[in-house]
């Protein structure tokens, strides 16, 4: 998808909000209509809601045991590995999460209670998770949904949680676990994988103990919709692993793409993650694995590293604590990157918002991932930006001061370039804000909902009767004046536009102040775009509809100055 506009938080697709129709208002609310009538039909799902961003204000980092292990790792392993956190340098970058995943209890006792695997973890779990503690670091525990985990081999099968949740949720608490993540495997087909989901998130809630709970249900169920009012981290495609030790370009490449595809649903206290990385592991060059990871750091995706930390090369270690990449990866603003270009020939893209909004500070990922060299470029028209620029290599540290127009690279056959870019913001072109953003504010009878022509594939449906609201909370400006703000808003799919009814309004607040109300004409897809004053700084939009038509979907609100 090609994006020329300010990569905002939540920042849409201007090729498609500039629709056939347009709505303009003055304060006064002198208007000029023009307009056409369609549009797809609409499935509402339920209302997702901003958790707690303690546990994660930034996407968790650590290491995992499978994707180098799998089950052939004991409590000597998981000991090694954590020492190697230390030793490497890698915890005071922020990697601070051991994660002992699959393989951990094969039976329960006759009151329910797990029983570790006493071959594999000599010392019981309690033991190893104060050794874990005691080296300045958090552990982190595996389970799942189902009965039984994935791993079977030889009739051989693990515990999941399924019916043992409080049980479970009360044990790991007891071992003094900060992480738990459960897996999909063999769900209950009268179950959905959301409603399990929920049953363990209650029940870490009922342990008192604060618990990071990942939801790996490998995409199924769109976990990204639902994902923050239940748990902190949620995996949006299948394993990169296939076998143990060994990393698969391919693999990499489609869950960072699938990942991408969620951006918008990715905030601080709620991540995608498109799996842990395979640096280290056979089957990647260090282009590869140099690519991989600057990849994750665009994505602001965990950074979970999944080799053998206690045998890693110089190289290996290089690229997972390249502190440039990580602070991309750990930006306190919590955007995702997105995709501003992408080509048939594999030149591809890349940025995020870093600090703020508006401060015209960006990162940017130049990747190709076709078979020969190609020459990579980016605008700075793409990134919203006017004048020159000043461009930091991430991985070469090389510094550009007064880059005009736009930079390029030549970069071989899956070789990428991680950029910081800076300069100043066109605030003549503006912006998009999604409305189903995390970060936005919805009431209770609100919901996302599926939305086939949205940029995203979704809006929020906001009730016509009940006065439900959808506040945009973070619309920073960088001066004091008259800005045009539009919603891009759809009628309901049942809509006629031939049935002209009672017109639709809709009531803006600015800082909550008082309303201005303003007419929705009555076109199946439509913006109205209305001239509104914001002080420098943090401004906070709150919008209300009234309606006879059932609902209105609001897509999204631009700015620009007037």
């Amino acid at each position: 998808m090609n994006r020329l506009c300010h990569i905002l938080m939540g920042c849409l697709s201007v090729g498609t909000l500039m629709l056939q129709h347009s709505f303009a208002f003055s304060q006064n609310g002198a208007s000029t209509i023009s307009g056409t009538a369609g549009g797809q039909s609409q499935a509402a799902l339920a209302n997702a809601s901003t958790s707690d961003t303690e546990l994660a204000a930034t996407p968790p980092m650590g290491w995992g045991s499978w994707n180098h292990f799998f089950c052939d790792y004991t409590d000597e392993t998981i000991r090694a590995q954590a020492d190697a956190l230390v030793s490497s340098g890698m915890r005071e970058l922020g990697y601070k999460y051991v994660e002992i995943q699959e393989c951990i209890a094969p039976a329960r006792d006759k009151q329910g209670n797990l029983i570790v695997d006493s071959k594999r973890f000599p010392h019981g779990m309690k033991s190893l998770v104060d050794y874990i503690h005691s080296r300045g670091l958090k552990a982190g525990i595996y389970t799942n949904v189902g009965p039984y985990t994935c791993y079977e081999r030889e009739n051989e099968h693990y515990a999941g949680s399924f019916e043992h949740e409080d049980q479970d949720a009360a044990t790991f608490a007891s071992w003094g676990i900060d992480f738990i993540f459960e897996d999909y495997c063999n769900k209950p087909e009268a179950h959905t994988g959301r409603e399990l989901y929920e049953r363990m998130a209650s029940a870490i809630h009922k342990t008192g103990r604060p618990m990071i709970l990942y939801i790996c249900s490998w995409g199924n169920e769109n976990p990204w919709i639902w994902g923050h009012a239940v748990g902190q981290v949620w995996r949006t495609d299948s394993d990169l692993s296939a076998d143990p030790d060994k990393g698969e370009w391919d693999r990499v490449v489609r869950n960072f793409e699938s990942n991408g595809r969620h951006a918008i649903f990715s905030a601080p206290g709620g991540w995608n993650d498109p799996d842990m990385l395979e640096v280290g592991n056979r089957g990647l060059t260090d282009n590869e694995a140099q690519s991989h990871f600057s990849m994750w750091a665009i994505s602001a995706a965990p950074l979970v590293a999944g080799n053998d930390l206690a045998n890693m090369s110089e190289t290996t270690r290089a690229i997972l604590s390249n502190r440039d990449a990580i602070a991309i990866d750990q930006d306190p603003l919590g955007a995702q990157g997105v995709k501003i270009r992408g080509s048939s020939t594999g030149e591809e893209v890349w940025a995020k918002p870093l600090e703020s909004r508006t401060g015209g500070s960006y990162a940017v990922l130049l990747v190709n991932f076709s078979r020969v060299p190609k020459k990579v470029t980016v605008q700075w028209t793409e990134l919203g930006l006017e004048g020159s620029a000043t461009v930091y290599d991430v991985w070469t540290h090389q510094n550009h001061v007064g880059v005009s127009q736009g930079y390029a690279v030549d970069l071989a056959p899956h070789e990428s370039a991680l950029l910081k870019v800076s300069g100043k913001l066109d605030w003549d072109k503006g912006g998009y804000y999604a409305a189903v953003w995390p970060g936005n504010a919805l009431s209770s009878d609100a919901a996302i909902s599926e939305c086939a022509d949205c940029s995203y594939g979704y809006a929020v449906r906001l009730p016509g009767q009940t006065h439900s609201e959808l506040r945009f909370p973070g619309i920073d400006v960088n001066a004091e004046g008259t800005y045009s703000l539009s919603i891009a808003y759809m009628y309901p799919p049942s809509y006629d536009s031939d049935n002209s009814g009672d017109e639709s309004k809709v009531e803006m607040l600015i800082d909550d102040t008082e309303p201005v109300i303003y007419p929705l004409p009555g076109y199946r897809h439509g913006t109205i775009t209305v001239e509104r004053r914001l002080h420098k700084g943090h401004n906070s939009v709150l919008l209300r509809v009234e309606t006879t038509k059932g609902a209105i979907y609001i897509e999204s609100l631009g700015i620009a100055r007037h």
